[in-house]
């Protein structure tokens, strides 16, 4: 049964969370080893029902260096919540807002919700599993 989290447990994954941010919105890609555990496993399903699997934080970095054709992109997390398990791990969900101009200049929201699994690594909590999918896009012309 999913249990409350103290505020220092809070405040780090508040911080994960941010860091994240920081790094997909900048492309800072060599970071993503901060992030995630090394094994992590991250799926993406779009809003066209396309899925896109990874394994691995290296493996992620190269996905995200990989992807091309933004002349602007910022990921925003709106709101999260967290829990603890009885395995050791967290547990959450995060509201996120995806703003991008593409290259035909086409202005592009994106609002998704990710189920994701946190584990310590070196002491630290990170992303062990991201489960993302959209809810609502809309693409603005040009």
């Amino acid at each position: 049964m999913p249990g409350a989290v103290d505020a220092e447990t809070y405040a780090a994954i508040q911080q994960l969370q941010q860091a994240y941010a920081d790094v997909v919105t900048r492309g800072a890609w060599d970071d993503v080893p901060t992030l995630l555990t090394p094994d992590a496993h991250i799926r993406f399903v779009t809003s066209s029902g396309e899925v896109f699997e990874v394994d691995g934080a290296e493996a992620f970095g190269k996905f995200g260096a990989n992807m091309t054709g933004f002349d602007f992109f910022q990921y925003i997390p709106l709101s999260f919540v967290v829990s603890s398990t009885s395995e050791g791990t967290l547990e959450g969900r995060t509201s996120s807002l995806e703003v991008a101009e593409n290259e035909a200049g086409e202005w592009i929201e994106s609002y998704s919700i990710y189920e994701d699994v946190y584990a310590q690594t070196d002491g630290r909590w990170r992303f062990a599993r991201r489960s993302h999918r959209t809810v609502k896009r809309r693409v603005t012309p040009r």
